[in-house]
């Protein structure tokens, strides 16, 4: 399932049923005041101080979360948090520098010249200041981190991985992965081991398809997916017409 998050376009999804859980409090685990639509937890949409969009979350209840084969507890990128009165595992991502969400925010004129944001931070970590880490605008600079090439597909993008080897543990697989078209971050998705079937807006991924997107496919990846039973994704794009996007 993906999601077009480009906020220059009045073509969009209409979100007439917005339910409010959280206000903006820096103090907190996670910054902005943030947003689900019909009770589905699994998007969460963060918006900044004045109104804009700052960020997205997806939360999964932790009564599904498959803990007997996957390390939901000490995987960093997963803080656990009450969502909607759902005791559950936490991603999250913004779209701006977190250190302006709470403070300065966008008005209206800089979100129509910025659109969604100006980058990706993916909160690794309870701190949403300290454990902020930026993605690589450029894929001419990705090499300088550790994420790693994965395989393309039109009208999804270059895919990467972080720190995917052959020897990687599988129990604690980083869940985000980035996407790149013609050099740039065109988006991003989230990965996550188990097959959930709670919300329309992700996607059941045979294990042929995760394969494929990879080049480098850890060893123990296949039992793993058998014994947790499958995977599941939600791809993010940063444009409105994804299936556009060419290898």
């Amino acid at each position: 399932s993906c999601l077009c998050i480009d906020d220059r376009s009045d073509s969009g999804p209409k979100w007439d049923s917005f339910k409010s859980t959280w206000g903006p409090n820096p103090l907190r685990q996670f910054l902005g005041q943030r947003f689900i639509k019909d009770n589905d937890i699994a998007l969460v949409l963060i918006y900044d101080i004045k109104g804009s969009i700052a960020g997205v979350q997806l939360a999964l209840p932790v009564s599904m979360a498959k803990t007997k084969y996957y390390k939901f507890d000490t995987q960093k990128m997963y803080n656990r948090a009450t969502v909607a009165g759902i005791d559950s595992y936490v991603l999250t991502a913004y779209f701006v520098d977190p250190q302006t969400i709470c403070t300065s925010g966008r008005d209206e004129a800089r979100l129509k010249l910025e659109g969604s944001g100006t980058g990706l931070w993916l909160q690794n970590g309870p701190d949403p200041i300290r454990d902020s880490v930026q993605s690589p605008l450029y894929e001419n600079t990705v090499n300088t981190t550790k994420w790693v090439l994965g395989s393309c597909f039109p009208s999804m993008g270059v895919h990467y991985w972080y720190d995917n080897r052959l020897d990687n543990k599988c129990d604690e697989i980083f869940p985000v992965f980035l996407l790149y078209n013609k050099g740039k971050l065109t988006g991003f998705g989230w990965g996550l081991a188990g097959k959930y079937d709670y919300s329309k807006r992700t996607e059941s991924v045979p294990y042929g398809a995760v394969s494929k997107f990879m080049r480098i496919v850890p060893t123990c990846l296949e039992k793993f997916f058998e014994d947790i039973g499958g995977f599941t994704a939600m791809h993010l794009y940063f444009n409105t017409a994804p299936w556009n996007l060419l290898c």
